[in-house]
């Protein structure tokens, strides 16, 4: 019914809404996250099919710091280019994975404060593939030499593949994640969430902090890498400090 109902009780009479025409921003919000998670897995999912189509060329660049590998099953290559695929495939997604994020949260946001969150976003897909080709580039071939050193006669390295994407796979995500600890500061100190001098005055937590997350993040228990992977956090942490100064200023 489009028009409403006036109540007749009391000699009062106002409008009165029925169900159909009432509105929920709550819902109104989670209709939003839907179609944002389904675009999501849209650009996903066109990520993997472009990344299956150079999945080859992708593991050749990914197994040429070990040399070579091995395969224990007919099936294994198969799922490796499969999980090549996928991890490519939310690479080339990530641009458009910020995007729809702040599409999500443009409407929370002041007018002045849409414009510099819109420039963030191309720059969180800028670090995420510094910090992934840093993990190539860097980590990961200092990881494996440290690792195939302990190999003797007696200790034949044979690496196999599906062994060696998911941990080169990893690394390279992990690099990839630490390196957006800058974008997130700046974030937080944006939002008044977080003070500058509140991480210099806390650099112990932070760096047992630190420790701890490269331990979670690498994908073998040696020391070694972990402290690989430390080591540029520390440094992201420093500039952490410097762009919140900024930022809060």
């Amino acid at each position: 019914m489009k028009e409403s109902l006036r109540a007749e009780s009391g000699g009062i009479r106002g409008p009165v809404l029925m169900p159909e025409e009432e509105k929920s921003p709550l819902l109104d919000h989670l209709e939003q996250l839907r179609w944002c998670l389904l675009r999501s897995l849209g650009w996903t999912a066109a990520g993997t099919a472009v990344g299956l189509r150079f999945s080859g060329q992708i593991l050749h660049w990914l197994i040429h710091p070990v040399g070579r590998v091995v395969f224990l099953s007919p099936a294994e290559p198969f799922l490796v280019h499969l999980k090549v695929a996928f991890l490519a495939g939310i690479g080339l997604a990530l641009p458009f994975l910020a995007w729809e994020i702040w599409r999500f949260l443009s409407p929370a946001l002041f007018p002045g404060e849409r414009h510099p969150i819109l420039l963030l976003a191309p720059a969180s897909a800028g670090l995420f593939a510094l910090g992934a080709l840093f993990s190539w580039k860097v980590l990961l071939p200092t990881a494996l030499r440290f690792l195939l050193s302990f190999g003797s006669e007696e200790l034949t390295p044979m690496v196999t593949v599906g062994s060696y994407v998911s941990f080169a796979g990893w690394l390279i995500l992990a690099g990839g994640l630490i390196f957006q600890m800058p974008f997130v500061a700046m974030l937080l100190a944006r939002g008044g969430w977080l003070h500058p001098w509140t991480l210099l005055r806390h650099w112990r937590i932070a760096v047992v902090s630190i420790l701890v997350v490269a331990a979670v993040l690498t994908p073998t228990p040696d020391i070694v890498t972990q402290l690989l992977l430390a080591a540029p956090m520390g440094a992201l942490y420093l500039v952490s400090i410097g762009l919140a100064v900024l930022t809060a200023r």
